[in-house]
């Protein structure tokens, strides 16, 4: 049944190559590879796949290398751009799963709406290590899934809308706007947590679309006490994403 699925990834650094690495040794054939960005020095510590030869090509290019390493008639479409374009979401209408690998609130702010209005099951995942003082004061992971009958973002509230409105400009809207300040550093990642995070989103994928017993659809993994919970949100029945309105 997998080899039968398209399966999009949305970001194919830390946690999304291990996803197209995992998916590929499931028995996933067929891809679609979602990521605006090309390999730099900084990511060979995380990214699956990719070698010191690979720094400046495409992310969606070396996924694609190593999914064929793994499986040889596997089929890969590679969108090389930014999901919160509407010529790049609207690829994602092909897939019959989505797994979403960013980290922004206008990327994931995207992929739910494509998840609720074309009722397509999607996996959201994140890692995050925070440090006070020259110190790592938490380490977390979240993993969460986002499907008809489920809770999105907006009802879960994880997203921010000023967040949002920042990713959906380009450049130069960002430039001109009063109220942006800086830019955003982004926040260290470990392979070892990314590995933990994928891995408990596939066993979601898994359970979703063939079964496995599990019943977890919001994971919140904290690495210090250590400790694993489900968590669970109510709907809003007035959601403007996800409510049957």
């Amino acid at each position: 049944y997998l080899e039968s699925l398209t399966v999009a990834i949305v970001g194919l650094g830390g946690t999304g190559s291990i996803a197209a690495e995992q998916l590929a040794h499931l028995g996933v054939r067929k891809f679609i590879l979602v990521d605006p960005d090309r390999i730099e020095t900084t990511n060979l510590n995380r990214v699956v796949g990719a070698r010191l030869s690979d720094v400046n090509r495409h992310k969606t290019d070396v996924a694609a290398d190593m999914i064929a390493q793994i499986t040889s008639d596997a089929e890969c479409k590679r969108v090389v751009g930014d999901v919160t374009r509407t010529a790049v979401a609207r690829e994602l209408r092909a897939a019959d799963f989505i797994f979403a690998c960013t980290d922004s609130h206008g990327s994931r702010a995207v992929i739910q709406q494509i998840a609720y209005q074309y009722l397509i099951p999607c996996v959201d995942m994140g890692s995050i290590i925070t440090a006070r003082a020259g110190q790592i004061a938490g380490i977390h992971g979240r993993v969460q899934a986002l499907a008809p009958g489920l809770p999105c973002f907006t009802c879960c509230e994880l997203l921010d809308s000023e967040e949002v409105r920042r990713d959906m400009m380009n450049a130069e809207e960002r430039s001109r706007d009063q109220y942006i300040q800086g830019a955003h550093e982004p926040a260290p990642a470990v392979i070892s947590i990314n590995g933990t995070v994928t891995s408990m989103a596939m066993t979601m994928f898994l359970a979703m679309m063939v079964g496995v017993p599990s019943a977890a659809r919001h994971l919140i993994y904290d690495a210090r006490p250590p400790s694993l919970r489900s968590v669970s949100f109510t709907s809003n029945p007035n959601c403007y994403v996800c409510s049957s309105r």
